[in-house]
């Protein structure tokens, strides 16, 4: 057997059953596992868009890492830097996890439509058939 035939993935033939089964594994074997293959491809993309793990990371890291140095500074002066510290921290920190938020929700919300895809993929023909039936009464 050649190297090639080896590596080449075996894939299903449809020239060897009748059009009837070979439908029924069309439908719902291979376009399904497209489907959620797509969906899983998809909510890998929003997950590095949004850099979620990142941003995790670096949640309580000020914002665009704008931190002053406190050496050879009096006590008062070193007081009012560490506040500004503090509250860059705070302004990053809220900003990071308003993006975590919104990126959670987008991967939600594919993951919804995705299973309202397969599920309408799947159920289509019963879709159709009843509106033909409520379309004739």
């Amino acid at each position: 057997m050649p190297v090639d035939a080896q590596v080449q993935k075996k894939e299903f033939d449809f020239r060897e059953l009748s059009i009837i089964p070979a439908f029924f594994i069309w439908w719902l074997k291979i376009v399904p596992s497209k489907i959620i293959y797509i969906a899983k491809k998809l909510i890998l993309k929003a997950f590095a868009f949004f850099s979620i793990d990142l941003l995790l990371k670096t949640l309580i890291l000020p914002w665009k890492r704008d931190e002053i140095d406190t050496t050879n500074m009096s006590l008062d002066d070193r007081l009012k830097v560490w506040i500004m510290n503090l509250v860059s921290r705070f302004v990053g920190a809220v900003i990071r996890m308003s993006v975590i938020i919104f990126g959670l929700l987008t991967i939600i919300g594919i993951f919804i439509l995705q299973v309202i895809a397969l599920i309408g993929f799947i159920l289509m023909p019963v879709i159709v058939i009843g509106l033909i039936v409520v379309s004739v009464t």
